[in-house]
């Protein structure tokens, strides 16, 4: 077997585990691995088309925990903001925004794991649409629309189940579109497809995985909230050091 695939496999096979596990994350830990193999113009696609695949089953297996109506919402508010994405990236130094991002999330993180209470005690429609909005503008502008969106929903008074089959269901919504302006810019070549096609087996392996590793979580316990908290700090304080120029 080439080495590429192998390594494209292993990467896509972690990215299944990362998002079965917490409902998120695929597109974190894949992009900034796989365009260390490929080029960005087919690390994107790849992690995009698998960033929707494992959305599906996590959306149908947790179907009757999906708040629906804050997904919507959420995915509505990202739609027109992508405009304004396009407009940042071309006027603002993208360190500037991911630096912002960066502190959002380490403050927010900090805040959920030492405060007792969610933040919010119901969902409200403005705070969601800016959420979905500020969610769009980063996918459109750095690439990176999680961040927003999951630490909306951590802050939720939810169940582990709503906050991960939530955030699943918004980004199935998402991707279909970031899907379909990939295939119009002609960016889903036959190598991209090649690439996916080779690692589907370890992709269901990975995502099979991180749903049993979430079952465990359920059967023992396990604080689910702050494992998504840690990991967003983690993501935030990268997003930090990566950007700041000492």
């Amino acid at each position: 077997m080439d080495t590429t695939i192998l390594f494209i496999s292993m990467i896509i096979a972690l990215a299944g585990f990362t998002q079965g596990l917490t409902g998120f994350g695929a597109a974190l830990v894949s992009v900034p691995l796989l365009s260390l193999l490929v080029t960005a113009q087919t690390a994107v696609p790849i992690a995009a088309i698998f960033g929707w695949l494992v959305t599906l089953p996590v959306v149908w297996k947790m179907r009757h925990s999906i708040q629906r109506q804050t997904g919507l919402i959420l995915f509505a508010g990202s739609i027109p903001a992508s405009f304004v994405g396009a407009k940042l990236l071309a006027n603002m130094p993208s360190q500037y925004i991911l630096i912002t991002m960066g502190v959002v999330l380490i403050v927010s993180s900090i805040h959920s794991m030492t405060s007792k209470k969610p933040l919010f005690k119901k969902t409200s429609v403005p705070i969601t649409i800016g959420a979905g909005f500020t969610s769009g503008v980063l996918g459109a502008s750095v690439g990176e629309s999680g961040p927003p969106v999951i630490a909306y929903t951590s802050m939720q008074p939810w169940t582990a189940d709503q906050t991960k089959s939530t955030l699943a269901f918004f980004f199935m919504l998402q991707m279909i579109g970031a899907n379909i302006g990939f295939w119009r810019e002609g960016l889903i070549t036959d190598t991209v497809v090649s690439h996916v096609m080779s690692a589907m087996p370890a992709f269901a392996i990975g995502l099979t995985g991180g749903m049993v590793g979430y079952h465990l979580l359920q059967k023992y316990k396990i604080n689910y909230h702050r494992i998504v908290h840690i990991f967003l700090l983690v993501i935030g304080c990268a997003l930090v050091f990566k950007n700041v120029s000492f």
